[in-house]
């Protein structure tokens, strides 16, 4: 099929098929952000992925056409974007209903934001070529400030109150997860994890980390270490 060179901030994005089967602008920004993220995480550099895109009554769907060493490989990764709600991610058979397996997980596993309607209308797909960038923290700012404060008081009416140090992982304000390392009050260390979202009070979905060592888990935080408590002049 013929290509169409797309031009989406400053990276190169081509587009095969109709041309009503483009991505939005913030469903594609939000993909890029989560895996820069993701690819940051596992050490990756920069590279471009290769993608199936199709709408369902204005979500965006986005197939991904490779997959991790170890995945199933009768699997993909799909994400889900709905304007006003932070990507979802789920894994669907590689093979043409995966655009309803998507909707399925998404109604399933997300039903406050899939709302009430029965029948949603799947619209044509096509491949995109993705160019994953450099996953880096945002510059300190007003705005960064401003979340860093807010997710502090979050963790502590979570239940950590009064804690001695707190860090977290230096982040992007787009990233989907953060990082925390504690030192409560009795010094004793601790971590917790939350699902983050910039846009939406409260920001944090608090969990935990199942069988993760710990020590790996405080190192990869001190090594990029924002610190929250004690504040800046403490």
């Amino acid at each position: 099929m013929m290509g169409r060179n797309l031009l989406v901030g400053l990276f190169a994005i081509v587009a095969y098929g109709a041309s009503d089967c483009l991505p939005p602008p913030n469903a594609l920004a939000s993909l890029k952000d989560y895996l820069a993220y993701s690819a940051d995480r596992r050490g990756d550099r920069p590279s471009v992925e290769l993608f199936s895109f199709a709408t369902a009554d204005g979500d965006a769907l986005f197939l991904q056409h490779e997959v991790p060493r170890y995945f199933d490989k009768t699997q993909r990764f799909v994400y889900v974007f709905r304007e006003g709600h932070p990507l979802f991610q789920t894994s669907c058979p590689a093979d043409p209903k995966w655009r309803e397996c998507a909707e399925k997980s998404f109604r399933d596993l997300m039903p406050a934001a899939a709302g009430d309607d029965e029948a949603r209308t799947a619209g044509s797909s096509c491949d995109l070529s993705v160019m994953i960038p450099k996953w880096h923290p945002s510059a300190d700012s007003p705005l960064k400030r401003k979340l860093a404060s807010e997710v502090l008081q979050e963790l502590m009416r979570f239940g950590w109150e009064h804690p001695k140090e707190v860090y977290v992982r230096d982040f992007n304000i787009h990233d989907p997860d953060l990082d925390f390392y504690i030192i409560d009050a009795e010094g004793k260390e601790n971590i917790q994890g939350c699902w983050f979202d910039a846009s939406r009070l409260p920001h944090c979905q608090w969990h935990m980390y199942g069988q993760s060592p710990f020590e790996s888990l405080k190192r990869e935080i001190m090594d990029r270490p924002y610190r929250l408590v004690p504040a800046s002049g403490q």
